[in-house]
């Protein structure tokens, strides 16, 4: 055959093969269009299994589009096939590393796995994908805060807060991320700096916060008798004074706090809530009407501390007389609502500033270095906080923890926290970086909480969060009413569920307790603290053998509840005749002695044992944490004596 020829015919077979796989690649395609329609169309009728099946087939066609990937593991994802998902979405992510989907779903089924540590790196890469995406925001959160980085938490879930405003859950979880972070700073303090004056200032205003007046009382009294007492420590404890009906005594801890160097804005407020206790009406209002002329976020974000300073009568005096005056054009009549919320509402203080309200700030702006410095000695926190907060990054140290003490007062808790954490860094200044964070993260969340509760008042973790702080003030019938409207709105909490188990033993109702519990642990068998509250109710029963299994399973606590587990385990070895083991557990859980009970218990298994002098030196041990326990009953039972005298 001619050359020519052959070329030809080389030519028409070339043109028919190349005809062919265009054909073919255009038929797949219409196919693979098709198979993609019937998946959206079987997806948005929640016929995921379809869908899926629609996806494969599309996929045995075009095997490197990642998209068709992502979309076949987000059907598995949604019918609980996990393996199956995470095999597509990292294929999917090897074929497109830069797709959203895969990444955010991939950290979303190892969250699900209870793997945090294999979720964090998708997570993060999602969020930096789009960081628009709410879910990715909340999922990152919530990979950080299984991992115990509270802090971390908290920045993903206020992010969150900003793409989602409205949404509950995502305040909720930004409250409880604060409150972890306020848990850890806490706990941190007092096993690293036991002897700052911090940590003394801080236990004090912990006492407060319960409202455990004489505890606090006592407590602020060895923060005030350091040579030079931290900032505010006289005034705080003022406050506590006028709470406990002393008035002259409280004047003269405002005073000796406004006569120092501190210049701390609680004790010119302080002295004018005196004036109101003591009937002085027109002097009080004069008074916080200067503050708030220098600083009205001092006003409002700490006015409501003196809450049960004054009565009922002398609040409604103050803001009638405030009310009086808001036709007068003053900053006297804007405080009114201040005063309501503080002393009568008992609302949360509003997120709207006093600027946003109609009043302003009257500053001076200065470039000199030390300017920050004299707005505090003027009052004038808000113009402190913010000359010196654009430079936040660069500030010396003394200079942060002056813009802590700024932010703090004229209520920027957000600056607060973000400072402190630059303080924590710094290991001459960490203990001062943990008492501001753990004050701002509180106030922060207390708000993030508010605004929760605000946007889905019926939300079971809302109860459960309530009944923990009324737990913690041991009022014990609300806080099972709040566990009871919880597990109403949600029967399946193990939160819920376990914490109404927990304070229905607390109330002596161990039946119900009882069988909460068992509930739990038929779910769960080697749940630690379900584990522990069985133990605990066996124990109470006299069931000691019963209660050595369930306590046997406790290793998974927090490291802090471990003493009480080996106090327990030292009961039950002490009931079943085995002493040196019993001394053994009994001596690891020394530190959860307050009452002397046991070291007490100790002596007699000494005496057991034949070691007369060990017996005696627990015995001694025993007898004084006994009378100091006393001493703060007899201080409990006045603080209840004035308390029902007001009812």
């Amino acid at each position: 055959m001619p050359r020519t020829a052959l070329a030809l015919c080389m030519m028409i077979a070339f043109t028919i093969t190349s005809l062919n796989a265009i054909v073919f690649a255009e038929a797949a395609e219409e196919t693979v269009q098709r198979l993609m329609a019937e998946a959206r169309a079987a997806q948005s009728r929640g016929d995921f299994r379809t869908a899926a099946e629609a996806y494969r087939k599309a996929i045995e066609l075009e095997p490197s589009v990642p998209e068709l990937w992502a979309n076949l593991g987000l059907m598995d994802h949604e019918m609980g096939e996990s393996s199956d998902a995470i095999r597509c979405f990292n294929k999917a992510i090897r074929l497109n590393p830069t797709l959203f989907v895969p990444q955010l779903f991939l950290g979303i089924e190892y969250l699900g796995a209870k793997n945090p540590e294999a979720a964090l790196p998708y997570l993060e890469r999602a969020e930096k994908l789009n960081p628009s995406d709410a879910q990715a925001a909340l999922s990152l959160g919530s990979a950080y805060e299984m991992l115990d980085r509270a802090d971390r938490a908290a920045e993903a879930y206020a992010r969150a807060t900003e793409i989602v405003p409205k949404n509950g859950s995502a305040w909720l979880n930004l409250g409880t991320a604060y409150l972890q972070q306020v848990e850890n700073d806490a706990r941190l303090m007092t096993l690293k700096y036991s002897h700052s004056p911090y940590v003394n200032l801080r236990a004090a205003e912990t006492f407060a916060e319960q409202g455990k007046l004489g505890q606090a009382e006592n407590a602020y009294r060895t923060a005030i008798s350091s040579p030079s007492p931290l900032p505010c420590a006289h005034a705080e404890f003022g406050i506590i004074l006028l709470q406990r009906k002393k008035p002259a005594e409280a004047r003269e801890e405002f005073q000796l706090e406004a006569h120092g160097r501190a210049h701390c804005g609680l004790a010119a407020l302080g002295l004018a809530v005196t004036d109101l206790a003591e009937g002085h009406l027109d002097a009080a209002l004069k008074r916080i009407t200067e503050i708030a002329a220098a600083d009205p976020g001092l006003v409002q974000s700490n006015l409501m501390l003196f809450r049960g300073a004054v009565s009922a009568d002398q609040a409604l005096a103050l803001f009638n007389l405030a009310q009086a005056q808001l036709n007068s054009g003053t900053l006297a009549g804007q405080i009114a609502s201040v005063i309501d919320r503080a002393f009568l509402s008992g609302d949360p203080p509003p997120t709207m500033s006093f600027a946003e309200a109609g009043l302003s700030v009257k500053t001076q702006p200065s470039s000199h270095g030390n300017a920050a410095e004299r707005f505090r000695a003027m009052g004038q926190y808000a113009a402190c906080d913010r000359n010196l907060k654009p430079a936040l990054h660069s500030l010396s140290s003394a200079q942060q923890q002056l813009l802590a003490f700024c932010a703090f007062y004229t209520g920027d808790f957000r600056t607060t926290s973000l400072v402190a954490e630059r303080l924590r860094v710094n290991p001459a200044t960490r203990v001062q970086g943990l008492y501001w964070e753990s004050k701002g993260d509180q106030k922060l969340a207390v708000s993030a909480l508010n605004r929760a509760a605000a946007i889905d008042p019926d939300s079971p973790r809302m109860h459960v969060l309530i009944g923990d702080a009324l737990r913690q003030k041991r009022h014990w019938s609300e806080a099972e009413a709040e566990y009871r409207r919880a597990v109403a709105l949600d029967p399946k909490s193990r939160a819920a569920r376990l914490s109404l188990a927990i304070v229905l033993f607390t109330e002596l109702k161990r039946n119900e307790s009882f069988q909460i519990d068992q509930s739990l642990l038929a779910e769960m068998p080697d749940d630690p603290e379900a584990n522990l509250l069985a133990g605990e109710i066996l124990i109470q029963e006299h069931e000691f053998e019963k209660a050595e299994p369930f306590l046997s399973r406790c290793q998974r606590l927090k490291p802090e509840m471990m003493p009480h587990v080996h106090v327990l385990l030292g009961k039950v070895y002490a009931a079943t005749d085995r002493i040196p083991a019993a001394i053994a557990q009994y001596q690891l859980g020394l530190a959860t002695d307050e009452d002397g009970s046991i070291h007490y218990q100790l002596a007699r298994l000494y005496l057991k044992t034949g070691d007369t002098a060990a017996a005696a030196e627990q015995m001694e041990i025993s007898k004084q944490l006994r009378k100091r326990w006393d001493n703060l009953a007899r201080v409990s039972l006045g603080d209840l004596s004035t308390d029902m005298s007001r009812q």
